[in-house]
């Protein structure tokens, strides 16, 4: 970070000697001066996380420029580059790149205009005292991505191509007076520009305040460039960048100067044979009996075996505690797809904490076996409570979706989806608490935007919980849980499914027009018409038909919508019944033809 006169910035990227390179490998360097003004109100800063963190959240470095007029520039900026890096950090590790920086941006800036006074334009006299522009620059897998408000610049360098990858936020106002149209803590509402990029070895981005690349032309910073070394150092990029910074002041700039270089040393280069290698490297264990042990667990019992994975439950002989011990099934031994998403499990269970989601714990170990260590639920699946429960009342399925909606709202706080929501993932304890049993197929959106995840070429889900647009388009988000969520509702009401069931899995429709509602009066003629309203939305084929929040169906479930039953009502038979549409009209054509007949 630097805000002083004249610092050079000494953070240096960790590199690694690992060969296939497994991680993104930068080196950075810059430089900044406070140039003829008395104080120096540019920031700059930049950290590389280790080895777990940064290939979830990547390497970050940011810039930033106090706006002049403001009483707090300096503090603002500084604030602004040292916030953003420690808040970044501490968003979940599954959230994605984007989602993370906006949330952290969105509430920076809610703190710097909080300091100051309602402003309608920055070069009103009342402008708040905490102004900066800011860029940054966040490097992971083999990706860029760029955060810019301002009129600060990312620009990259690319044999000998320079790129610009920002636009400045400034108009012109008579003469050669500039005014800045965005800035953190300009506006209670933050708008910013954002820009996704590849990278390739040996790309330098080029982060530089106005006071800089208004006075040196991108073939003057080429002419600087081309004398760094083929592997440069942070030094080599720090001495660079202050004679960009020299320059300037050469040119006659009459700001604050920074000039801050990010070096791409080295991207994920593993082959997809070497990421299934590392998922293979540990073995399967055998099925085991009871009395058996792995390694610390002796087992006591058999819960559960089936084609996909096995499930004990176990002693630990260490802390004499029981526990489930989860293992894949040998039948997957050369599914990498299944293997990913088993270690993925174990994965997001050592980090969601949510009462209704299963808990896996973290374990040391050094086994040459593939397991993980669940807590241990005493209870029944869901299908067996609807097959011990069928017809139950309203209020008993609105407690249990009440708690999924809850364990579901868990995931999606931490840019989670489910994707495999049906009945036998779902367990029910004798006090009727409700937890999630399984999520081997996850989507986690900071893992997905990494070149180490193996790409899935089949939709994920369960026969007839699966929601449409993941069947006909290989999509699914947390609407995608909702409709299958609201299938397990109408299951549980009525012991049936909303729309006619498949037998193989196999797409046999082509657009979500062609998938027909069964209306929930058809096999629970005593519950209210506006409960099937309810499930009719919830289950909507298109998604954009479907409920767009957990808390509305959940509301809609709890009481009448009167809207919403005036909206079906005004619907055509045809749409909110076309079982029933098509019952009439063939017996209108019986009737007609009999009276055909008789004449």
């Amino acid at each position: 970070m630097s805000n002083s006169n004249d610092k050079s910035l000494l953070t240096q990227a960790k590199k690694s000697n690992q060969k296939p390179v497994v991680d993104i490998q930068l080196a950075f360097g810059g430089f900044s001066s406070a140039g003829i003004k008395a104080e120096n109100q540019d920031a700059f800063a930049a950290f590389v996380p280790e080895r777990v963190d940064l290939r979830a959240k990547g390497a970050v470095a940011a810039i930033a420029d106090g706006v002049s007029s403001a009483s707090k520039a300096a503090e603002a900026s500084q604030l602004a580059v040292t916030q953003f890096i420690q808040e970044y950090y501490a968003t979940p590790e599954t959230w994605s790149t984007q989602k993370s920086a906006a949330k952290v941006l969105t509430s920076l800036n809610h703190w710097l205009y909080s300091q100051g006074g309602l402003v309608e334009d920055l070069v009103h006299e009342n402008t708040p005292q905490w102004l900066t522009t800011f860029s940054a620059f966040i490097g992971k897998s083999n990706t860029g991505y760029v955060f810019h408000v301002g009129d600060t610049r990312v620009t990259r360098y690319r044999s000998n191509h320079f790129e610009a990858i920002t636009r400045d936020h400034n108009r012109k106002s008579g003469g050669k007076n500039v005014l800045l149209t965005r800035a953190l803590g300009a506006d209670a509402r933050l708008k910013v520009d954002v820009h996704e990029v590849n990278i390739e070895i040996g790309d330098i981005f080029i982060l530089t305040c106005d006071g800089v690349h208004d006075f040196v032309s991108s073939k003057s910073i080429k002419e600087h460039l081309d004398n760094l070394p083929k592997l440069p150092t942070t030094k080599n990029l720090e001495t660079v960048s202050k004679a960009i910074v020299d320059q300037a002041l050469t040119n006659g700039s009459d700001d604050n100067v920074t000039c801050f270089l990010v070096y791409i040393e080295a991207i994920p280069n593993r082959q997809l044979s070497e990421i299934q290698r590392d998922l293979m490297a540990k073995a399967i264990p055998p099925a085991l009996s009871v009395g058996q042990k792995l390694d610390n667990y002796t087992v006591r019992k058999v819960i559960h075996a089936s084609i996909r994975s096995h499930l004990y439950l176990v002693n630990n002989d260490v802390d004499d505690k029981t526990y489930v011990l989860k293992a894949p099934s040998e039948n997957f031994a050369d599914d990498s797809i299944y293997i990913q998403g088993f270690m993925r499990e174990a994965w997001v269970g050592e980090r969601i904490k949510h009462s209704h989601v299963m808990r896996v714990e973290h374990v040391k170990n050094e086994s040459k076996f593939l397991y993980h260590i669940c807590e241990y639920i005493e209870g029944q699946t869901l299908s067996e409570w609807i097959h011990d429960n069928p017809k139950p009342k309203i209020a008993q399925v609105r407690d249990i979706v009440g708690q999924v909606i809850s364990a579901l709202r868990a995931f999606q706080r931490l840019d989670l989806v489910h994707r495999d929501l049906k009945p036998d993932n779902i367990m029910i304890d004798q006090y009727g608490h409700v937890k999630l049993i399984d999520y081997g197929t996850v989507y986690v959106a900071s893992l997905d935007e990494n070149q180490e995840t193996i790409q899935e070429d089949v939709p994920h889900g369960s026969l007839n919980y699966i929601a449409p647009e993941t069947l006909l388009h290989m999509h699914s988000d947390n609407m995608s849980d909702l409709f299958s969520l609201g299938v397990i509702c109408y299951e549980m009401l009525t012991g049936e499914l909303p729309y006619k069931p498949m037998q193989r899995a196999e797409v046999t429709f082509k657009n979500y027009n062609e998938l027909h509602y069964r209306s929930v009066k058809q096999f629970r003629p005593d519950l209210p018409h506006w409960v099937d309203v309810c499930l009719q939305k919830s289950t909507e084929a298109s998604p954009t038909s479907r409920y767009q929040a957990y808390s509305e169906f959940f509301s809609d479930l709890n009481k009448p919508s009167t809207n919403a039953v005036d909206d079906y009502k005004k619907q055509p038979i045809m749409q909110r019944n076309p079982v029933q549409f098509w019952q009439s009209v063939s017996l209108i054509l019986f009737v007609c033809l009999l009276v055909s007949l008789v004449n």
